[in-house]
């Protein structure tokens, strides 16, 4: 195997190694699984959007699929989910029929075990400007960062120290999150979808789903907020 460099010419290169695809866990039919998050243990939580669902897979044993276990069933379509600290998470619900409303659960597993029930408490109700949460991801020890799709913009949600005392803002709206004006779909097909900041290079990293771009744009060490005016194509796909 070959490859052509920028000054014409081929240089070997190694041919990748094959990897090995096992079947974790099989859901029903017609699933939508949206985000997943890997407990310390091994497990997984993972999101049914469509289903408005919390599913719990347990650790797989070698060669054989495991049961998942459905967890909660939320009012809204589930998407995206994060860990904010050992064995508590939050769980993004958006009402993708009205596009106006969103909210935020906290689930905490740390006294959990399987076969208990799960107690999902709504500590956030967004304004109407959300228009359809999705993927999401840890700014800081008390902050999170949660995608609007189809309002194209960035939420930033500081938790506070007590439980159901979080503060929302918009953290970042730029044209590159916006949903694609021709699109068809209902609802349309989203703009900003997956995001993550990666604290080691000091940037925020996210995908437009609609604009086909991979978008990044750097982070202030200190307020946590987006510095200047930098938002950069990280990769574009022209096709």
């Amino acid at each position: 195997m070959t490859t052509r460099c920028k000054t014409g010419r081929t240089m070997p290169t190694e041919q990748p190694p094959c990897p090995t695809l096992i079947t974790v866990a099989v859901f029903p039919e017609s699933y939508l699984l949206e985000n997943l998050v890997v407990r310390a243990d091994g497990s997984i939580l993972v999101t049914a959007a469509v289903q408005k669902e919390l599913w719990f897979v347990p650790p797989a044993t070698a060669g054989t699929p495991v049961e998942p276990i459905l967890l909660y069933t939320f009012d809204q379509f589930a998407l995206g989910i994060l860990e904010t600290k050992p064995e508590v998470f939050y769980v993004s619900t958006t009402n993708l029929v009205t596009m106006q409303e969103s909210s935020l659960y906290r689930v905490d597993l740390r006294e959990w075990s399987p076969g208990d029930p799960v107690r999902a408490l709504c500590v956030l109700e967004f304004d109407k400007r959300s228009g359809g949460l999705n993927g999401s991801c840890l700014l800081g020890p008390t902050s999170i960062l949660l995608a609007d799709s189809v309002s194209g913009l960035i939420w930033r949600v500081d938790i506070g120290p007590d439980v159901g005392d979080p503060t929302e803002r918009v953290w970042l709206k730029h044209e590159s999150m916006d949903v694609d004006p021709a699109s068809t779909l209902v609802p349309p097909q989203p703009g900003v979808n997956g995001v993550h900041y990666a604290a080691r290079t000091g940037y925020l990293y996210y995908t437009s789903t609609a604009r086909k771009l991979f978008m990044r744009v750097p982070v202030d060490a200190g307020t946590l907020d987006p510095a200047g005016s930098g938002v950069r194509h990280w990769w574009h796909d022209a096709r």
